[in-house]
Order: C-alpha cells, then structure tokens, then sequence
C-alpha cells in the first residue's frame, strides 16, 4: 500500500498532521509556518520535511504535490476571546485565502481544516458572492455568510466535496472543553484509498466513539490553554480583585473568565499521591489520564522569583501530546511552548473526528 504524503500548512506543533498521519497512514513531507517555537519543534520532530516559511511568499508551482493538505488557518479573528472581526480582508482569519491557494494549484485528494467554535458564528467575505452582501449583511440583521460557510463554499468551487464535525475534546476525556471544528474535503471523483482497514473499520469509525464526558454538566472542567495571558507576574489576590473591579463595572455580574495560569494557581497546596491536589477537577484530570494513558505532571513550576506559575509541559498534557513533544525539543522556551499549546490541536479529538467524517463519506 503506497503511503499517503501530507503537506502541512499553519503547522504548529503537528498536532493536526500527527492525527491525519495515524488516521490515513500517511507521513508529513513538508511543512509551513513563521512562529519561533513552531519552527524549531518541526525541525526537531520532522527533520526531513523542509519548512516552506510564510505562507503568503510561497511560490507553490515549485512545490511538490502532497495527496492530503492539512492546516488550521489562523483563528484570531474567528474566536469568541479574540476580536471576532471575521473571516475577511485585512484579518489574519483571512489568511485561508493563502491555503486556498495552495489546494487550487497542488490539487491535493483530501484537504483537512480546523479551526474554532467561533468559526460557525463569524461573519466572513466570499469571491463566491456575486455583489457585495448579496448573502447577506449584518446590518440587517438577516442571514450572513459565516467562516465555515465560507471555506465549504471555496472548497465546492475548486472542486471537492466535504464533511465538517465539530465537538469538544471533552467529550471525548479531556479535562478541558477544547469545542473545535474540523473539516474533511475530497476530490470530487476521488475514491477513499490508502487508509488501513483498521481506520475504515474501527469501532470508532463505524459507530462514533463512546462519548465520555457527554451529558456530564456537572464534571468541573479546567480552562482550556490559551497562547496568552499567562499571569505569571500576578497573584491570585490581585486578579481576584481586578476581576471584581471588571464585575462592578460591567453591571452584569460576571466580570471575565478565570484563565488556566490563575486557576491552576488557585489548586490546594501539593501533596505527595494525593486527589486532593486537584481539587474541584480531581474527576476530569484522572478521567484524562485515563484517556491518554500517563499521569498528569505537576500543573505549576516555581517561577523566577519562586512563585508558582503555569507550567509548559501540563500544557502539553492537557492538548494530549506526548512527554516532551513540545517542551524537550533543544532551545523552545516555556513562553513559545505554552503559545504553541495554546494555538494548538488535541490529536486525539482531530483523529475521532477524522474518522466519524470518514464513515459518513463511506455511508454516503
């Protein structure tokens, strides 16, 4: 069975490409993207794919033809924590224009998308719309083209057909909700070869996997990881009383979300094989340790002071990458790394949701 090549585009740390490798039996042959970090854990881990830099400037007549294009364009203006200025000129979401590029000339048999929650509710601009707002405009408070509208209707134009799935990690055992949508695109005309039979056959494609933090509204969740804010020069008196500054300002009782840095912070006082050190998220840890097969470490190291502060590898963790994936690669630094956690692809969930998609275009 020839082995199926991926080209890797946003790459990150390779958390999409690690799951589009397992789940198509395919091998990452080159990758892209500008991000300090980013780089030198693709170097390390993909020695022999060449990193094709800034997406924009890439001449891609020069590239080889890869079978399948991952890549999760840039969500910054997608997310619900970011701007949410959508899917159009002059974003950094826009920047799927770059990868739809890349398929119109590569022509690869599958392209595989990921991306946000939010990427379901922000407003986005098409080539395909015939005048401008003829979708629909927001002014008018109507119907409006969203971004996962947007790149299935660029993907129908250069000729594939798609499935899209969405979910949070956390139904599937992850100890943070992590809700991502994933798209799955092929060639029209194209037959689905090159994935072992254990891939087309497995429980988990046929059926869906067991779902186990589904219809669990009261396990206690930790916030996701993001790529900033990390809080480290702050304690929790004084963010608990900036919180309370925002509630009484804002009028609405909520204040702002407690962000992973603070809230594993807030965790009691370590104590050697004690459940207790997690606190309220005892359950979600164990039940992700369960999941990903290895225990969790330490959620916070001492910073340059001796203070706690959030701690790289329980990032890695929490996006269930392997020991070191991330933070033993020679000269990543604990900020770049827990950017790259914060930016990046829970492996698992991509490869579930790769293989739900996959059974439907089988079924259809």
């Amino acid at each position: 069975m020839r082995v199926l090549t991926i080209g890797s585009l946003f790459s990150g740390y390779g958390g999409l490409d690690r799951a589009a490798e397992e789940v198509f039996n395919a091998r990452t042959v080159w990758v892209s993207d500008i991000d300090k970090g980013a780089r030198k854990v693709l170097a390390y881990r993909y020695p022999d794919a060449p990193n094709l830099g800034d997406i924009t400037t890439i001449d891609w007549a020069t590239v080889p033809r890869v079978d399948i294009i991952t890549g999760g364009s840039p969500c910054q203006d997608l997310s619900h924590a970011g701007r949410r200025a959508g899917m159009t000129d002059g974003t950094r979401s826009n920047l799927w224009v770059a990868m739809r590029e890349a398929i119109a000339q590569l022509k690869p048999t599958y392209v595989i998308w990921e991306n946000v929650h939010g990427a379901l509710s922000a407003e986005a601009a098409s080539e395909l719309e015939h005048c401008p707002g003829c979708m629909g405009d927001p002014r008018d408070r109507g119907p409006v083209l969203r971004a996962l509208g947007r790149v299935l209707g660029d993907l129908a134009d250069l000729g594939f057909n798609a499935e899209w799935y969405g979910l949070p990690a956390s139904d599937l055992g992850a100890c943070h909700c992590r809700f991502r949508v994933f798209i799955l695109a092929y060639a029209d005309g194209a037959r689905l070869q090159g994935q072992p039979d254990q891939a087309r056959t497995s429980p988990a494609g046929r059926q869906g996997h067991p779902l186990a933090g589904a219809g669990r509204p009261d396990l206690a969740l930790l916030p996701t990881p993001s790529a900033g804010q990390f809080n480290d020069g702050e304690s929790v008196e004084t963010w608990q009383a900036r919180r309370d500054r925002v509630r009484e300002s804002a009028n609405n009782g909520n204040g702002f979300g407690v962000p992973l840095a603070m809230a594993v912070k807030m965790l009691p006082t370590p104590r050697s094989s004690d459940s207790a050190r997690w606190g309220d998220y005892a359950e979600a840890i164990a039940r992700h340790e369960r999941w990903i097969g290895r225990p969790a470490p330490d959620p916070t190291e001492p910073g340059s002071k001796g203070q706690p502060r959030l701690s790289a590898r329980f990032v890695e963790f929490m996006m269930a990458q392997p020991d070191g994936w991330i933070t033993d690669v020679p000269g990543v630094t604990r900020n770049e790394a827990l950017k790259l956690g914060g930016n990046g692809v829970v492996t698992p969930q991509a490869a579930h949701a790769l293989r739900v998609m996959l059974a439907r275009i089988e079924a259809s």
